[in-house]
Formats: structure tokens, C-alpha cells, sequence
């Protein structure tokens, strides 16, 4: 159909109707300097280390307190789940075998005490799992929209161990880096004395604004979520969820793994905050990684605009189209020159 004389009101009405769905990512063929992988691992088989279950019940953002303005800018209306099995019995096993070896790796950021980053990097088993297309379909369908694993492979099996000073809390209370992602518990919660997961019911504003002003959030309003056993994980909208992980009031082991994925619909609001990595991971990783994000997000506009794009005379609505299509790569071009420090956003001490 022929259109021209478009507003840009009319175009963005008429051309974003349509979805921008995106081809996955692949993982990087080579390594960044430094990141050996684990020798003798386990072998990733889906059949062996697998036992989906669904969640009983799924807590969307409305529950939560966010308006319909708010919702129609996220990938998904879901929040957070219920713990849902992810893992069978010999999957723990493996993924604890990994996890402890792993655990040479560890490092400290003011919020976390005690993490692995990159773990995807280094172990074989954890990467076919955060990998995994058959998880992925899974979490797709809880979602409502089709996900695949974070395009950044630091976000990939983010490993959190409890830490050697027990009046740290294993992780403070914060909204995630990422948008959507999976918290695996790879040890038995049941076992634990504190370490418990929890979230806040409400807003991450209304929360941040409590926090800031009292040393606690109001304890009706804490959820703690009821994990029955090792290989069980919530999938939560991570940077729309405050939530936490407590302290332990005994020393023990503790471990979760956090993978993250992205929405292969394109079109809407950035989840990653690229500020609070630049804490976390060396710039050597971090930079060719939000990079080859960004490019991605572009590339995959591009695509749509290629495919999509009415015919019009009007310079105004093509320049925006294109502006809106390589928006991302310039954001990521503006991170990255940017030389200024930042801080991971969290609460409490």
C-alpha cells in the first residue's frame, strides 16, 4: 500500500504495530584472555539433567502495583513465579560439582560478598545450560513472548556463594541489571539458616522511596519465596522485582545461579543498566560484550525498517525511522567513551 505525507505520530502508529522480532544471538566463538575452561566437567544432557515443572502461580507486575503505562513498556506482564523445578536430581549434582569448582574464580562488588561472573565463559556444562533451547522454550511460554538466553554472555550462570562473613547479607536488596532472568537454587534452601529469597510486594519505586528513608521495608509487605529443595528456581522481570537475599545466621554452603535472557521482540525499553556493570566486569569483557548487545538490537531493527518501512515523502517520519532503528548502537558508542565512574543501585547495608 502506497502512503505519503505520513506524521510521524501516523508512521510510528502504523510501523511499530508490528512486531520486531529479532534473531538470537550466538555465542561468542572465542574467549576473552584469561578464561580457561574447567577440565573434566560433566556433559550437559537435557534428557538426564532436566525436569521442567510448571509454576502453580505466576505474580504479574499489575499485582505488583504497576499501571498499564508502565506494563505496556515491558517485554512481559510477569513479575515473578512460584519456584517451579528446573533441575532433576542428577542435573543438582552436576551443576553443584561445577559450581564448586568454579568457586576459585570468586570475586566481591559492594553489593555481593561473595559472586562468580563469566561462569559461561569458563565451564562447558554451566554454558549448555544457560544455553539450553529447550529451557528457553519453556520460559518463553510462562512469558508470554519468545525469549532467548541474555546476548551478553557475562549475564549467562551469574553464580552468588554465601559469604565468609555471615553478617553480610548474600545480596542486598536491589532490582537486577537485566530485565528477565531465572534464580536456581543449586544447594538445598531447606537446609539454610536464613539465605532466604525474598521480594518486595509493591513497586520498585515505592520500595526504593521506603528504603531510603527507613532502615527495613515493613515485614507484611516481604515475600519469601518457598523453595522445596536444590534444582528449583523463580523467573522473575528482575528489574521490576526489588528483592533480596537475606543473611545467614549459620555458616553454610549457599549457592544460586542466575541466568538471564532477553525478549527476541525487540521493541521495547532497555532493560540492561551498562552503569552498574561497569562495577562489576573488567572492561576488556564488558565493552565488546554491550557492543555486540546494542549492535544486535540495531541490526535487528534495521531488519524490521528494511522489511516494514512505508512508502512516504516525507523526510521527517524515514530519518526518525532510521534515528530510532541505530539509537542503540549510538547509546552503546556514548557508554562506552563515557570515562566516568558508577555505582551498582542497591539498598541497605
Amino acid at each position: 500500500m502506497y502512503r505519503r505525507n505520513l506524521s510521524e505520530l501516523q508512521f510510528k502508529q502504523s510501523y511499530r504495530q508490528e512486531n520486531v522480532v529479532a534473531q538470537p544471538i550466538s555465542f561468542p566463538e572465542s574467549s576473552p584472555a584469561g578464561f580457561t575452561v574447567l577440565p573434566n566437567e560433566p556433559t550437559y544432557d537435557p534428557q538426564r539433567h532436566l525436569a521442567l515443572e510448571k509454576p502453580t502461580e505466576i505474580r504479574r507486575l499489575a499485582d505488583l502495583g504497576y499501571d498499564n503505562t508502565v506494563i505496556a513498556q515491558c517485554p512481559t506482564e510477569v513479575a515473578i513465579t512460584s519456584p517451579f523445578r528446573l533441575l532433576s536430581e542428577e542435573g543438582v549434582a552436576a551443576l553443584h560439582e561445577v559450581s564448586l569448582a568454579l568457586q576459585n574464580y570468586r570475586k566481591s562488588c559492594d553489593r555481593i560478598p561473595n559472586m562468580v561472573r563469566g561462569a559461561a565463559y569458563r565451564s562447558a556444562f554451566v554454558r549448555s545450560l544457560c544455553l539450553c533451547p529447550i529451557v528457553s522454550e519453556f520460559l518463553s511460554v510462562i512469558a508470554g513472548n519468545s525469549l532467548a538466553p541474555h546476548s551478553m554472555p557475562s549475564m549467562l550462570g551469574h553464580l552468588n556463594f554465601a559469604p565468609e562473613d555471615i553478617s553480610k547479607a548474600v545480596d542486598k536488596w536491589h532490582t537486577d541489571t537485566i530485565g528477565l532472568d531465572y534464580v536456581l537454587m543449586v544447594t538445598d534452601p531447606s537446609q539454610l539458616e536464613g539465605g532466604k529469597f525474598q521480594y518486595f510486594n509493591g513497586t520498585k519505586e515505592e520500595g526504593a522511596a521506603i528504603l531510603k528513608h527507613e532502615e527495613e521495608l515493613p515485614s507484611e509487605r516481604i515475600i519469601t519465596a518457598e523453595f522445596p529443595g536444590a534444582g528449583y528456581a523463580v523467573m522473575q522481570q528482575g528489574n521490576m522485582v526489588l528483592h533480596r537475599a537475606t543473611r545467614l545466621t549459620r555458616p553454610s554452603q549457599r549457592i544460586t545461579m542466575v541466568n538471564g535472557y532477553v525478549s527476541l521482540d525487540v521493541r521495547f525499553s532497555e532493560q540492561t543498566r551498562f552503569p552498574d556493570m561497569k562495577s562489576l566486569d573488567s572492561p576488556d569483557v564488558l565493552f565488546p560484550e554491550w557492543a555486540r548487545y546494542k549492535a544486535w538490537l540495531s541490526r535487528s531493527k534495521l531488519d524490521a525498517l528494511i522489511k516494514e518501512l512505508p512508502f512516504t515523502d516525507d523526510r521527517a517520519v524515514i530519518c526518525a525511522a532510521l534515528r530510532e532503528a541505530i539509537a542503540d548502537v549510538e547509546v552503546a558508542i556514548a557508554d562506552i567513551e563515557d570515562t566516568s565512574q558508577s555505582k551498582m543501585i542497591y539498598y541497605g547495608g
